[in-house]
């Protein structure tokens, strides 16, 4: 039919504009995040993007809802100002065959989300989990870039490293400065300072340990302020970068996948899984809200109703985020009232009411007119 392919041209063009904003700001958002991690070494710079790429999914998930519920109300708002709606009504069309319409667009993101929380999703977030702890092991060093100061802080204390150049020749990093500051324990004041200066260095791994060799060099320890420093003159000298490789973290319940959550027991992986199936059931939910709350007239514009219409997505969206947490707080037990169908079919009730509220307000407006 030719009104289902306008209206489906129309919302299919919308949908991706408003998707394509709305995850622009989003990925500016975590990408600025994660640059400033690895900005003071927490992640190397070369997993910024392969780090991104496993978090799309999770983005487009909470996204695509959103983008089709603003495109249903913007195609469907701009009809009612521009008159079409008026002529479509006119000439037999109802608000069922709108839903008729977008069913073919509305189950199209349902099946695409569904694809992302139960699969996609999942596997992206234990590739993400995986990578930080390779970061959360990597040394120091390893993410120094040769000709510039790089400070971390740790254990009560900070150290910072230089390197005037690498030779990659040989693998090696020349003239390192390594300057580290250590916090004294609580009820003393004093602090201790140890710098060391170094002709070469070359990482080395020993033990599962990992070390900076260094080669032709001058030690200096004491406290700032005193003056018996100790310098001490060294050949070869081994300084600890890295932490003791110990076994990895166990998975977040974020992270399992659904066959995992559906065999597990724990409340967190209840919450988890109820999360996944709401992004679902939001989508066919929120497009038939969109119907009505499209309505405007033309004195209001195609965007008089946006404004609350977002509002009811967002207080939707937060009483599941409110769920997720509360379930997954919950110690023994799930109560019966804790559970996301409830809010689901609180939803389910005001689209309804938005469908008969508006009809039966009409109706009784006739009902009058006709008596008087």
């Amino acid at each position: 039919m030719i009104l289902y392919r306008y209206i489906n041209r129309q919302l299919f063009v919308t949908t991706v504009v408003v998707t394509f904003v709305l995850v622009m700001v989003l990925v500016s958002g975590r990408f600025i995040k994660y640059l400033a991690e690895a900005a003071v070494g927490d992640i190397a710079a070369d997993a910024l993007f392969l780090i991104m790429a496993f978090r799309l999914p999770e983005f487009l998930q909470m996204i695509l809802p959103l983008s089709l519920y603003i495109g249903v109300l913007l195609v469907l708002g701009r009809m009612y100002v521009d008159n079409e709606m008026v002529v479509l009504k006119a000439g037999g069309v109802s608000e069922w065959a709108l839903m008729r319409a977008m069913a073919l667009p509305v189950l199209m993101t349902a099946a695409l989300i569904a694809l992302f929380s139960l699969y996609v999703t999942p596997k992206g977030d234990a590739e993400v989990a995986q990578l930080f702890e390779e970061q959360r092991g990597r040394s120091v060093l390893e993410l120094l870039a040769p000709g510039r100061f790089h400070v971390r802080g740790s254990d009560g204390g900070y150290r910072a490293t230089y390197a005037e150049s690498l030779n990659r020749d040989e693998g090696a990093l020349e003239r390192v400065f390594l300057s580290e500051f250590r916090m004294a324990p609580e009820g003393d004041g004093a602090t201790e300072l140890l710098t060391v200066w170094a002709r070469q260095g070359r990482l080395v791994e020993q033990l599962g340990m990992t070390y900076l060799e260094l080669t032709g060099g001058y030690q200096y320890q004491g406290r700032p302020g005193d003056a018996d420093f100790r310098t001490v003159y060294f050949d070869r000298a081994l300084v600890r970068v890295g932490r003791e490789q110990g076994p990895m973290r166990p998975p977040k319940t974020r992270s399992w996948t659904t066959s995992e959550l559906l065999a597990s027991d724990a409340n967190e992986a209840r919450a988890e899984l109820q999360w996944r199936l709401s992004l679902i059931v939001i989508v066919p939910l929120m497009a038939l809200a969109a119907i009505p709350l499209a309505r405007v007239s033309p004195r209001q514009g195609r965007f008089g109703k946006l404004i609350p219409a977002i509002l009811i997505y967002m207080f939707y969206m937060g009483l599941l985020l409110v769920m997720r947490s509360a379930i997954s707080d919950v110690e023994g037990d799930l109560p019966l009232y804790l559970h996301s169908i409830w809010i689901h079919l609180l939803a389910a009730l005001l689209v309804v009411a938005l469908y008969l509220v508006p009809a039966w307000s009409a109706k009784r407006r006739y009902g009058r007119g006709m008596r008087t």
